[in-house]
């Protein structure tokens, strides 16, 4: 299968109704994550994101998903070594990747470059690359085009931050983004999207990302999908 990227406004979701219509339609595994969060916000995106990830993997017929995490903390479908997912939010947007192969996903609500933080986690070639932008505007959206491309690598090589950030270097050759990288000898792909106030950023094991869109998705159409799901079994 090709690679997806969906994304979802958690906006709507302060719609009662709509909160609770959802909330009744996904896993009893999220809605105790749900449950044992207290900020609303946070409530938001927790439901908004395992609802459309539940949602991408009942298209793929995986209707309940019994997640566990490896030893690195990293969620996956225990059995299925065919199919493989990953989710982030930022502000009030969630993101869910999917792939036959092993994928990291990123969203940042974006805002002023965090030069300091850049100079003491970035690699130092993407540190000068932040000095030497013309103006201030242009920093700030290299920064998050690095802090999102670097967090999807880390989360596709499932490491995630026990691997530190300026053990890897993102940078462009040829018009194409490459990580040089000590890590492993695979082979990752990437993907970088902007929208307005967020940047979204995606990589591949061993598979291209060419062609891949991000598509929006709604959750009135999501709870759709999940309340479709009801005959196929318990929850």
């Amino acid at each position: 299968m090709n690679p997806q990227l969906y994304y979802a406004d958690v906006s709507a979701l302060a719609d009662p109704q709509l909160f609770r219509r959802l909330y009744h339609s996904v896993s009893g595994m999220r809605r105790e994550k749900v449950d044992h969060i207290r900020p609303t916000a946070g409530k938001l995106l927790s439901l908004g994101a395992g609802a459309l990830l539940e949602a991408s993997l009942a298209a793929l017929g995986v209707h309940w998903p019994q997640l566990m995490q490896d030893a690195n903390g990293k969620p996956y479908l225990p059995g299925r070594d065919d199919l493989f997912f990953n989710i982030s939010h930022s502000g009030k947007h969630v993101l869910c990747a999917v792939s036959d192969r092993e994928i990291g996903c990123d969203v940042e609500k974006t805002g002023l470059a965090r030069l300091a933080l850049a100079k003491r986690c970035f690699c130092e070639a993407e540190y000068q690359a932040l000095l030497r932008c013309p103006d201030a505007a242009t920093r700030d959206r290299l920064f998050f085009w690095y802090w999102t491309l670097k967090e999807s690598f880390l989360k596709a090589t499932g490491l995630g931050f026990r691997l530190p950030l300026n053990a890897f270097c993102i940078c462009t050759e040829a018009e194409q983004i490459i990580v040089r990288q000590s890590v492993d000898a695979r082979n990752y792909s990437f993907c970088s999207f902007s929208g307005e106030d967020y940047q979204y950023a995606v990589c591949s094991v061993d598979a291209s990302l060419e062609g891949l869109c991000l598509t929006e998705r709604s959750f009135p159409v999501l709870a759709d999908i999940l309340e479709g799901r009801a005959g196929t079994s318990a929850k």
